[in-house]
């Protein structure tokens, strides 16, 4: 009796089961005996509290969102027989594909963060956009240390970074706070963004993916899987330009995130190798995608299949030197010129007119910058004044100048550019400034400043090697110093970029030996190194360096590089020159001999036979290792000077009276090699043209030249 009472119990069960599902669908059945993740329906109570009721994206969302649902169910359920009779106690007995529920919930989690995010982008800025003025200090906020910060561009609005990861959004100019946002210890330390309406915060997680919160709230809204990139929001059309690894090509790796249909899908316009995109336009949304030397105009718009991009114009960047090389570039000139970094320098690329400039500023200014006006930049420059200091000036594109700031208050620190609008961030210690309007003084030309500073460091290296073949030429005659000493390989470390002279750092690098022998060789910067302890064997009467006059006061930039005083360098660089090397005649050629050492490193050396020749030879000598250059001359040779140079000093014999200079430098012993253009400016320096002929080989024996 009993038994037959537990059987009529669970049967009575089973059809109250069936009867209260009997209205639900076959997939609603499956979606309920295996509902979403905690996170999903979580991410879909904020969402649905977030839009209005009435709004027709809600209405959009939620039959995309049911779409899904159903997606997912017949997706996970393949293969195994349902009926509409079955109850949900039943289906949730069946061997469902747990995988497949996983991966359907990881793109409901995508469709619903796309749209959080879409929601807040369509939202108005999250705090005016106003004039900044004159720089504003933030300190760090709630106790964070200020590491670096993130500007949204039509939005007062910045999130600045912690050096613990902490991540705190704030109004500028004021810094007062907004949100405290996650610490994210595993987020990018260069790769995050902000959205231009200050809302949203993009920042890359574990190298890979994505990851966005709410400005306002601190709230997550969405970890983008395999989304490493923001090259560019579009608001105006509802999408942002992002790198995907998903949607990879063969041809490139862009996608587009459309907020408004929910998905990603790859751009339209493949490439290779693009690692940059700018906004140029709204209306019509028009977008600068490119690489180091390409890029591209696009135009975008929506239709109803999606957002569609057309091509307009494709440039190339045709300087050999020129190149996007270490950030986005920035919009100048309203919209008709790009202006970015390329190595160490400044480049600017007119888009109306195709026309390149370039500045080897380099010698003068840092590459850090903010776009202060339509026309000018923020820069900071080198200490090139001889005052040991730096000082921030205003690069002037159009015109070419440089004009000192003046304004002591965020004259220090990094400097940030503030994302699409004009103005600038600092970062000290545990501070930031931002600004958009400084004080500046007399502008100078850009063009003198720069040949002046190579100039200079050109004369200086020249004196600086007078000097020490002076020094070295009496400690020979002396005794203090022996031949073979000069055989005694020396850690070289570069030399400054383009081969024009030695920074200090390098001259301490460089000369250990002579700092030894000659305690008292002069820097370029005018002070003299601390006498080191002289090694066993040199006498302490050795002969020492002649110490130049006192350097002269400091004088402004205007007439510490102007035009006459850049001719006063280039003659004192022709009187050092002729002091050294004698007087080149004007139709004299270079000829360059390379090894990188005598074979079987023989001490017999390497031979040099100079043949009758009707032009003046001046012989340009290399090589790695110290060799013993053995010069024949036959008769009618028409040596002019001699210049060894190396990584090593090497000995030159057989140049009778002829001027010879033995240095440490560039070396090249063939001509395709990465020396060799290093070796060729020297010869321009010391001979005033390049090398019209050069011989080279690994293990050298006997060269001829003069034929």
């Amino acid at each position: 009796m009993n038994k037959l009472i537990s059987t009529g119990i669970l049967v009575g069960l089973l059809f109250t089961g069936w009867f209260l599902d009997i209205h639900l669908s076959v997939a609603d059945k499956v979606n309920k005996a295996f509902p979403p993740r905690p996170e999903v329906r979580i991410q879909l109570e904020t969402l649905q509290s977030l839009i209005p009721s009435d709004s027709s994206s809600l209405e959009s969302f939620n039959n995309a969102y049911d779409s899904q649902m159903m997606l997912r169910a017949f997706s996970c359920t393949q293969g195994i027989s349902l009926s509409r009779f079955d109850s949900v106690q039943h289906i949730q007995q069946l061997p469902i594909d747990r995988d497949c529920l996983k991966q359907k919930d990881d793109e409901l989690l995508e469709t619903i963060g796309i749209n959080l995010v879409g929601f807040r982008l369509t939202q108005p800025p999250l705090r005016p956009l106003i004039k900044l003025g004159p720089p504003a200090i933030i300190h760090g906020v709630d106790g964070v240390d200020v590491y670096a910060g993130q500007s949204a561009s039509k939005a007062g609005v910045a999130v600045l970074r912690g050096n613990r990861s902490e991540f705190i959004s704030v109004e500028i100019p004021g810094g007062k706070k907004i949100a405290t946002l996650p610490t994210i210890p595993e987020g990018s330390h260069a790769g995050y963004s902000v959205s231009p309406n200050g809302r949203v915060l993009a920042i890359v997680v574990n190298n890979k993916d994505m990851r966005f919160i709410d400005n306002e709230s601190g709230q997550d809204l969405w970890l983008a899987r395999d989304v490493n990139q923001i090259f560019a929001w579009l608001p105006e059309l509802q999408v942002a330009l992002v790198r995907s690894n998903k949607n990879r090509t063969e041809n490139g790796s862009l996608s587009l995130v459309d907020f408004k249909r929910g998905n990603i899908k790859p751009f339209d316009i493949a490439g290779r190798n693009q690692s940059w995109a700018l906004n140029l336009s709204e209306s019509p949304s028009r977008l600068l995608v490119g690489s180091h030397k390409d890029f591209s105009l696009i135009e975008n718009i929506r239709t109803p299949e999606g957002v569609k991009a057309t091509v307009i114009k494709d440039f190339r960047i045709k300087s050999p030197t020129g190149n996007v090389s270490a950030r986005n570039p920035t919009l100048m000139l309203d919209g008709k010129a790009i202006v970015f970094v390329s190595g160490r320098d400044f480049m600017l690329f007119n888009l109306e007119t195709g026309v390149e400039k370039y500045w080897q500023s380099g010698e003068v200014v840092g590459t850090n910058y903010a776009k202060f006006t339509e026309d000018s930049i923020l820069v900071d420059g080198h200490s090139f004044l001889k005052t040991g200091t730096t000082r921030s000036f205003i690069l002037n594109i159009k015109d070419s100048t440089l004009s000192p700031v003046e304004t002591v208050d965020g004259s220090e620190g990094i400097i940030y550019e503030l994302n699409g609008r004009t103005g600038f961030m600092r970062r000290g210690y545990q501070k930031v400034w931002v600004g958009d309007s400084l004080q500046t003084g007399r502008s100078d030309s850009l063009d003198d400043l720069i040949e002046g500073r190579k100039l200079e460091r050109q004369l200086q290296a020249l004196e600086q090697e007078e000097r020490l073949s002076k020094a070295r030429l009496e400690a020979l005659k002396s005794g203090h110093l022996s031949a073979h000493k000069e055989f005694v390989p020396v850690p070289l470390q570069p030399l400054v970029p383009r081969g024009i002279g030695l920074n200090e750092s390098a001259y301490r690098a460089i000369l250990p030996r002579e700092r030894n022998i000659y305690p008292h060789v002069d820097t370029p910067s005018g002070r003299q190194l601390p006498a080191p302890a002289r090694p066993a064997g040199i006498p302490a009467d050795a002969p020492a360096m002649e110490s130049p006059a006192a350097a002269p006061a400091a004088l402004p930039a205007t007439e510490m590089y102007s035009a006459s005083a850049n001719a006063a360098r280039r003659q004192e660089m022709s009187n050092t020159l002729k002091r050294m090397l004698g007087d080149i005649p004007v139709n004299a050629k270079v000829e360059g001999v390379g090894v990188y050492e005598a074979k079987d490193r023989i001490s017999a050396g390497v031979n040099v036979i100079i043949k009758k020749s009707e032009q003046p030879i001046v012989l340009m000598l290399s090589a790695y290792e110290p060799v013993r250059w053995n010069l024949i001359k036959e008769p009618g040779a028409n040596l002019a000077a001699v210049i060894s140079t190396g990584y090593n000093l090497s000995q030159v014999q057989g140049a009778g009276s002829i001027k010879t200079v033995i240095k440490r430098g560039s070396y090249s012993y063939k001509q395709n090699g990465e020396g060799y253009q290093a070796l060729n400016n020297e010869a321009v320096l010391w001979a005033g043209k390049p090398i019209s002929k050069f011989q080279g080989d690994y293990w050298g024996t006997v060269f001829t030249v003069g034929n």
